[in-house]
């Protein structure tokens, strides 16, 4: 009796463990399940705040990049206004100095005419006068160009002349440094053709030496200058030898 009394103490005992067990377990269950439930919740939650934040990100960056395409926009319409600012500047500067010149001028023009009212002398007659002092201007600026002809005709004939009529024959001009060679030789005559002429510096009365392999062989004095060749003469105090074609001219 006493043993059946123990098993059923030990049965009841294992069923009230197996019973409290199954309590704690059915706790630890309801537990999990609530910090899964919480989890999930918490995941969801993550996950739209991911997503909202990833929509909120696009968004802005393409509102920066429509900012930075205004930005720029805006920039290059800047530079254009300047630059139609600058050239509106300049030909408003332009227009203002021509008109200050263009009212000097105005101003000066009604001087005058006042002076010209002054006289009491008709306006017609003012033109004609006007137009009779553009001739004698004209004129005046041929007279004296005709006069710069003259002078120098004139001193070229003394140049000619000079010889004839001084005392003493006058120096001969300078010559600027040239080189050359005779092109022919009158030995009769005694007068040579060189290739130095007007476009070399060559003028008549210049002297020059012919030489032959370094050696001196004549002097010459030229008599007549062309543009790109001259006749001169041989002068017979400095002959050293025979003038040949091809000889060296220099000064």
């Amino acid at each position: 009796m006493l043993l059946k009394v123990s098993l059923i103490i030990a049965i009841l005992a294992s069923v009230g463990t197996l019973v409290l067990s199954h309590l704690q377990v059915a706790t630890k269950v309801q537990n999990l399940k609530e910090e899964l439930q919480t989890t999930v919740t918490e995941r969801d939650s993550a996950r739209q705040e991911a997503a909202t934040a990833k929509n909120d990100f696009k968004k802005a960056k393409e509102q920066a990049e429509a900012t930075a395409k205004q930005l720029a926009e805006t920039q290059s319409n800047l530079e254009i206004a300047m630059s139609n600012w600058k050239t509106q500047q300049d030909r408003a500067d332009k227009l203002e100095s021509a008109h200050k010149q263009v009212t000097a001028e105005l101003v000066e023009t009604s001087r005058e005419l006042s002076a010209w009212r002054a006289l009491g002398i008709p306006l017609d007659q003012v033109r004609n006068r006007l137009a009779e002092a553009d001739k004698i201007k004209l004129a005046n600026e041929a007279l004296n160009e005709e006069k710069k002809v003259m002078a120098r005709k004139i001193e070229d004939l003394k140049r000619q002349l000079a010889p004839f009529i001084a005392d003493k024959e006058a120096p001969p001009p300078a010559l600027p440094p040239v080189k050359g060679k005779v092109l022919a030789v009158d030995p009769k005559w005694d007068f040579v053709v060189i290739d130095v002429g007007q476009k070399d510096g060559a003028v008549e009365r210049g002297e020059l030496l012919i030489s032959r392999d370094g050696k001196l062989v004549a002097k010459v004095r030229i008599a007549r200058v062309e543009q790109d060749r001259s006749i001169a003469n041989i002068l017979p105090e400095w002959k050293q030898a025979e003038v040949n074609e091809g000889d060296i001219v220099m000064n």
